[in-house]
């Protein structure tokens, strides 16, 4: 180290880090999704969601890892809760799952995921909701 200039330590580094971001770490922690979470929300594998990331919403490369903000996520899906598939939507139409890979377009919270057809809980809840036939 030359003469006359220092380094900051871990500590002063830290201290600057923080007071600079406009953010608490804390916060900018939970603003990202892992590309393991992502998989769980969607009802995929992580290789699906790695491969498939370009055409996620949200994504932010972090050298070899993914990470997606939650907030393109969240109003791209219309909620966090993991996305419902056709063995768990067909008992609820009372239908055969069958019926609702042939009918998936027709059925309110459709979100298709490459080959996987996949449905918003939320939309489909309050569709649920107001129908008769399902009660």
């Amino acid at each position: 180290m030359r003469a006359g200039i220092s380094r900051p330590t871990i500590t002063e580094f830290n201290v600057i880090f923080e007071s600079e971001s406009p953010q608490p770490t804390s916060q900018v922690a939970h603003a990202l999704l892992s590309d393991d979470e992502l998989s769980t929300i969607l009802g995929v594998t992580t290789d699906w969601v790695r491969a498939h990331a370009a055409e996620i919403p949200g994504l932010q490369r972090l050298g070899s890892y993914y990470r997606f903000l939650i907030s393109p996520v969240d109003k791209w899906l219309g909620g966090l809760d993991p996305l419902l598939d056709a063995e768990e939507i067909a008992p609820r139409l009372k239908v055969p799952v069958s019926w609702v890979y042939a009918n998936a377009t027709q059925i309110p919270g459709f979100i298709r995921l490459g080959r996987y057809i996949r449905f918003r809980p939320a939309i489909f809840a309050r569709f649920i909701g107001g129908s008769e036939a399902c009660s």
